[in-house]
């Protein structure tokens, strides 16, 4: 049974709507989720080969529980920044290679001293300019990924707004993955999608139906493995109600994880992006 013209283009125009909300510029960013969820934070720099990449900020910090206790954690995360100057100072979250690899730089660094890795999704792609490839931007993303794989330590990824192409599975290979309720998640941003399948990026609508964006497709196919609730209309109206809400997930994730053997937890991990998808 064929769709009518109609239905297709409101179905199309409601996808799009999915995507310009999780892009609204009043959700909650890493360094916010940071400040909400985690204390006593240390922002580390530089990848110690090129430069310091101001799209990835990463350091150790303590997580708190409830009842006091703290556990420390490393947290790596994408920055957007909230105004003109801070998005363009961000590269609106857009890492470069030097990014990614002060994101190994800071992973090896918990896995030295056996603390978990927390990672805040939220870019639309990893930067694509000429001198980003001529620094190797998809070596550097290899690597992160497979330092994820390996990584002797429990991993959990969020999706806080938007995670997309191989710039966010960067940092999203983990042991568990949650995402806020109105987060999206895609193989590549619709107007990529339209530029590369319809020619046309103005074709973002139609890319965006085909590409199910919402994190709720993801959890579906077993990529995210809890959403968390946000307000109506989403997360932008109480951004502090929606962090409360993901730190009682961290915690309770982190509990899980580090009861769980470190060999188990790699097992785990590997067979379950060998089936991702599945």
């Amino acid at each position: 049974m064929t769709r009518s013209p109609t239905k297709m283009a409101e179905q199309e125009r409601a996808a799009f709507r999915a995507v310009e909300l999780a892009r609204h510029p009043g959700r909650p960013r890493t360094l916010q989720v940071i400040a909400g969820c985690f204390s006593d934070w240390t922002e580390l720099h530089g990848d110690r080969l090129f430069g310091d990449d101001l799209a990835v900020v990463g350091g150790p910090a303590f997580l708190e529980s409830p009842g006091g206790e703290r556990r420390q954690v490393m947290v790596i995360g994408q920055e957007k920044g909230r105004d003109a100057e801070s998005r363009a100072l961000r590269n609106f979250g857009m890492p470069h290679p030097e990014g990614y690899r002060k994101a190994q730089r800071l992973m090896r660094q918990a896995a030295k001293f056996g603390i978990p890795l927390i990672c805040l999704v939220d870019t639309p792609a990893a930067h694509a300019g000429i001198g980003a490839e001529e620094r190797g931007q998809a070596w550097a993303i290899a690597e992160t990924l497979i330092t994820l794989l390996e990584l002797r330590v429990p991993v959990v990824s969020v999706v806080l707004s938007e995670g997309g192409s191989g710039g966010a599975l960067a940092l999203a290979v983990a042991d568990r993955v949650l995402g806020l309720e109105q987060a999206i998640y895609t193989v590549a941003p619709p107007e990529t999608c339209a530029a590369i399948l319809y020619r046309d990026a103005g074709q973002r609508a139609r890319a965006a139906l085909a590409l199910r964006p919402g994190v709720a497709t993801a959890c579906e196919i077993g990529l995210v493995d809890e959403l968390i609730p946000e307000p109506q209309p989403g997360a932008h109206v109480h951004p502090e109600m929606v962090i409360a809400a993901l730190r009682g997930s961290l915690l309770r994730r982190l509990d899980e994880l580090c009861a769980i053997p470190i060999e188990e937890l790699l097992a785990a991990r590997r067979r379950r992006y060998r089936h991702a998808g599945g």
